[in-house]
């Protein structure tokens, strides 16, 4: 995983022309069908269409990405290039950045993508009265208009991850006619991407065409583009296998399933780098949970090699700390630091005199393999004398709910372009972990956000705030999730989706169809 920049003692000035969405594997641009339709299935229907109410936007960014535009994007590497700005530049002390915009984007009704529309919706998404997500977005301290082509964030620490940060639709740019006009952005769409959406069916799907006034043409290969909420796995596959879909998300589990198939030369699967994770999230400020003696207890109880081998079809490797084998940070020095071992975990347990348990656990209902796995985590818990209370909630409700505290969630740990980002959104925020971690481990991960450090300083403080997670045992580690999209022989762009191989997001935006 790149680290986006090394030390800044004096302000730097990043500038690309944008993301092509073209790759080695990519046919060439006479064969793209521009007519055609791309059907792609995801596993979650479409639900609350605000970006700026998303309590989750890997749930949701399939369906905003086609419309809603950012300042940055992150393309395959990952990378983070251009959007709505052309070029970027740091203060010398690295807390702000001054974003300049490109001149030929606008909303879909012609509304002119201008200086006072950034600063309009960024303030919106950081506004917790009016957005669900404004916790990603804490660190910025104000938004300033500084021409009509200039915008300055601000932030309240050094922030070489801010163009990073506003890559996600949680800083998505929204109409301002939209937003003065009081629209329902839940159900209606106002943005400048590539589509406009021509038919919402929440809980289903959503169509789109393309937005003929669109500055980057490869961003909008197909004509049309239809994203179907299917969460039934068989269901899925069988739309796939039917010629109904042309590419869909792929869970572990299906490998067995999809092998006979992407055997076939019509099909094709493939894998991204595994930098997520499938973890119990505690609120370690529960009573019962406070000693850190527990929780590595609660993590000696889990058999992840048979969880692996029973549920997920080998395909998610066990893991014992959030930063993952190949990411910058990863501490090979922990091991297997949690080996399946109840006996261990009982006498942790006798030791602090833990003897009466209950963990009241949070799936996201209807959606697997997670029900699986929380039942099987409920009775290795239980051979351990630890009861587990299954707490199926609406995705819109799951970690909603757990950070509120006293409760734990069973999803996956996300990752972000930095592991800086991924340490700072799953454990220095209310929304995912609802208790505050130790000081040295809040040192760590802010002070890695310093453009002002080298490159191997940087990394030693990813290692640090890692172990510390690991031997304070901040989540119930389970296992490793590859993101695997399989698509037929007309599909070019699966194998170089944007966001896929940092988080469990295919970004179908420069997916194109053969003709």
């Amino acid at each position: 995983m790149r680290v986006l920049a090394g030390a800044l003692a004096v302000a730097v000035t990043v500038t690309a022309c944008g993301g092509s969405g073209e790759s080695a594997s990519t046919a060439s641009a006479g064969d793209i069908d521009r007519g055609a339709t791309l059907r792609m299935a995801w596993t979650l229907a479409p639900g609350n269409l605000d970006p700026h109410q998303s309590g989750n936007y890997q749930v949701d960014f399939n369906y905003l990405s086609p419309v809603y535009d950012r300042l940055t994007v992150v393309v395959n590497g990952p990378e983070v290039e251009p959007m709505l700005a052309e070029s970027w530049a740091y203060s010398p002390d690295g807390k702000s950045v001054d974003f300049t915009l490109r001149t030929d984007a606008t909303f879909h009704d012609g509304t002119p993508v201008n200086a006072a529309a950034v600063v309009k919706s960024l303030n919106r998404a950081r506004d917790p009265q009016q957005a669900k997500s404004a916790g990603t977005l804490a660190m910025v301290t104000d938004v300033q208009e500084i021409d009509d082509r200039t915008v300055r964030v601000i932030a309240n620490r050094p922030a070489v991850d801010l163009p990073a940060v506003l890559s996600s639709t949680t800083a998505a740019i929204i109409n301002p006619v939209a937003l003065d006009s009081k629209v329902d952005l839940s159900v209606e769409m106002a943005g400048s991407g590539p589509y406009v959406p021509e038919q919402i069916r929440r809980g289903d799907r959503i169509v789109y065409k393309r937005y003929d006034g669109y500055w980057d043409p490869e961003a909008q290969k197909s004509e049309t583009l239809e994203i179907i909420g299917i969460g039934d796995d068989n269901a899925r596959l069988n739309a796939f296998r039917s010629g109904q879909i042309d590419v869909m998300l792929a869970k572990a589990g299906q490998t067995d399933d999809l092998e006979p198939l992407v055997a076939q030369s019509q099909f094709d699967m493939f894998a991204y780098p595994v930098a997520q994770f499938y973890a119990v999230q505690l609120d370690i400020g529960q009573p019962e949970l406070q000693d850190p003696r527990v929780r590595r207890a609660l993590n000696f109880a889990i058999d992840r090699e048979g969880i692996n081998a029973a549920l997920l079809n080998g395909q998610c490797q066990p893991v014992y700390q959030p930063i993952l084998e190949g990411v910058d940070g990863h501490n090979e020095t922990v091991g297997e630091a949690y080996s399946y071992d109840p006996a261990k975990a009982r006498r942790l347990l006798d030791e602090v005199g833990a003897d009466d348990i209950t963990l009241r656990l949070i799936t996201v209902a209807g959606v697997s393999p997670q029900q699986e796995m929380a039942t099987a985590i409920q009775a290795q818990l239980a051979e351990v004398g630890v009861k587990v209370e299954l707490v199926p909630l609406p995705t819109s409700d799951a970690q909603l709910r757990m950070s509120e505290g006293g409760s734990a969630l069973l999803n996956p740990r996300l990752a972000y372009p930095t592991p800086a980002q991924s340490l700072q959104t799953n454990y220095l925020t209310k929304l995912r972990f609802p208790t505050a971690p130790s000081q040295e481990f809040q040192d760590a991960v802010t002070k890695s956000f310093d453009p002002n450090i080298g490159d191997a300083e940087r990394t030693e403080l990813y290692s640090k705030a890692s172990t510390i997670a690991s031997t304070d045992a901040y989540d119930l580690f389970i296992c490793g999730i590859p993101t695997q999209v399989a698509y037929t022989d007309k599909v070019v762009g699966a194998d170089e989706g944007g966001q896929a191989d940092f988080t469990g997001i295919v970004d179908p935006r420069y997916m194109g169809v053969t003709s």
